[in-house]
């Protein structure tokens, strides 16, 4: 995630692909059957002993033939199906990553049962299945909020990384106030990035003040990230430069006057253009 892209395995590739794929499902519906099943049939179906640990599956037949019995359940019987989907979260024969689809599908449904269990997955900081997680989170929107900045100022470096691009893409005043509040004391370079896109991204004058902040960072892609959003964002002039790979003596006298430029302190007179009298 250090150069803006997150760097997939193979595992994680799948589940994205399924992320797109339950998205258009939750979307669209399924379609209906020449003779639809009666409510009974469907619950039946939730009910067996094969359909919920389907829901894992990476298989992706096995495991659409499962979500596509699920959402007609929904939809013929929305409340039963919802308790019995929750109930699986705490049967301990259910595979973990059984119960992260569950935690989509209920998060999808608007429950906010799934919403402790995710949280303590997003805590456990495993990257298997993440972008699984952090989708469902972000379903939650605001609710989701206060428990992932938690999981942010509490969580080991991994669970730190997820929160932090969940936060990032909740793009909420609050959201970007923890990233500011974890990035004077953390350690992790990536996690600083995702603070550095934050600060690009929040609109407030106060953002200006900690991307300057960052052009000090000890990572360069930190550096470069902070000075690419402050350049856009403040709109500093190209006469007045800053490099990020320059010497510490070098970029700390650049820092400086980028600062006195910020502050009105230091006025940048516009280089001519070819042919324009001096």
């Amino acid at each position: 995630m250090i150069d803006g892209d997150r760097v997939f395995t193979e595992t994680q590739l799948f589940s994205l692909r399924w992320i797109l794929a339950l998205t258009v499902l939750l979307s669209v519906g399924c379609s209906t059957p020449d003779k639809a099943p009666d409510r009974e049939d469907v619950l039946e179906d939730i009910r067996n002993t094969t359909l919920i640990p389907n829901l894992g599956s990476y298989d992706e037949s096995i495991q659409k033939r499962a979500l596509d019995r699920i959402l007609l359940s929904l939809s013929k019987a929305p409340i039963i199906t919802r308790n019995l989907l929750a109930a699986e979260l705490d049967d301990p024969f259910i595979g973990a990553r059984t119960k992260r689809v569950i935690c989509m599908i209920l998060a999808r449904e608007g429950d906010e049962r799934a919403l402790p269990r995710l949280i303590s997955m997003l805590a456990e900081g495993n990257v298997v299945d993440d972008n699984l997680i952090e989708v469902a989170l972000l379903e939650y929107g605001i609710a989701a909020l206060s428990p992932v900045v938690t999981v942010l100022a509490e969580g080991n470096v991994t669970a730190r990384r997820s929160a932090a691009s969940i936060l990032l893409t909740m793009k909420l005043p609050e959201a970007f106030d923890a990233l500011q509040d974890r990035f004077t004391i953390e350690r992790d370079s990536e996690v600083r990035f995702l603070c550095v896109c934050g600060f690009a991204e929040d609109a407030r004058q106060s953002s200006l003040d900690l991307l300057a902040s960052a052009l000090d960072d000890p990572d360069e892609v930190v550096r470069q990230s902070a000075w690419g959003g402050l350049k856009r964002r403040a709109r500093v002039p190209e006469s007045l430069p800053f490099d990020p790979v320059a010497d510490p003596f070098q970029r700390q006298k650049q820092i400086e006057n980028i600062r006195s430029w910020l502050v009105g302190d230091l006025l940048i007179t516009p280089e001519p253009t070819i042919g324009e009298p001096l």
